[in-house]
């Protein structure tokens, strides 16, 4: 199992509860797919520098997660066709265990 943090920018007119009715089934998804470890941050309504279709905000959910490798593909899949979700994007969460430091003084 891998760390992720996955991003979905609603259209903000179809959820009245600011998105918490979709995060449940998000969540409920994840478990499904043998994920766990669920963190839900909502980042709320923002306004997009350029539209989106005919949007020019959305509501923005982010979610910290626990999956296998092979069910991520799945994950994403199964919101490409849903029309309420804009925009989605996984990112892997890793954090290198020695991570490269720069130093500027030189």
């Amino acid at each position: 199992m891998k760390k992720y943090d996955a991003i979905f920018i609603l259209n903000d007119r179809k959820y009245e509860d600011g998105g918490e009715a979709f995060s449940k089934k998000v969540e409920e998804q994840i478990v499904a797919l043998g994920g766990g470890d669920v963190t839900v941050k909502n980042m709320g309504r923002k306004q997009f520098a350029r539209a989106i279709g005919k949007r020019t905000s959305g509501l923005y959910l982010r979610f910290f997660l626990n999956l296998p490798e092979d069910k991520v593909s799945e994950f994403i899949e199964s919101y490409r066709l849903d029309n309420t979700v804009l925009r989605t994007v996984v990112y892997n969460y890793e954090i290198p265990e020695n991570p490269v430091t720069l130093d500027l003084n030189k």
